[in-house]
């Protein structure tokens, strides 16, 4: 019997941990920066192409172009992290289910 309430103590507190999905949002940033970091990385090609030497605007640009892209890089390792977290509190959700006859 005290093993049957633990088990159903730890499905409780990992049923709630399993409520929210972080690694969704990161994953989301990410493919968001990713089409920033191209559409920027797009446009600072076209100014070296039009031009001899780049305006001065173009600096500042490439850099927030290389930010983008560093947090995009980021964001979906922390998701990927995330995600892995989340699939082992997933299947411990389901060893726990079935141990206590929630699930057949």
């Amino acid at each position: 019997m005290q093993e049957r309430i633990a088990l159903e103590r730890e499905l409780s507190t990992l049923a709630a941990a399993a409520r929210t999905r972080r690694s969704v949002d990161l994953f989301l940033r990410a493919a968001v920066e990713g089409l920033g970091f191209a559409l920027l990385a797009a446009a600072c090609g076209k100014l070296l192409w039009d031009s001899l030497i780049p305006p001065l605007f173009f600096w500042p640009l490439a850099l927030v172009d290389v930010f983008l892209l560093w947090d995009a890089v980021r964001s979906y390792r922390d998701g990927r992290a995330h995600l892995r977290r989340e699939l082992r509190v997933e299947a411990r959700i389901r060893e726990l289910r079935k141990a206590t006859g929630i699930d057949p």
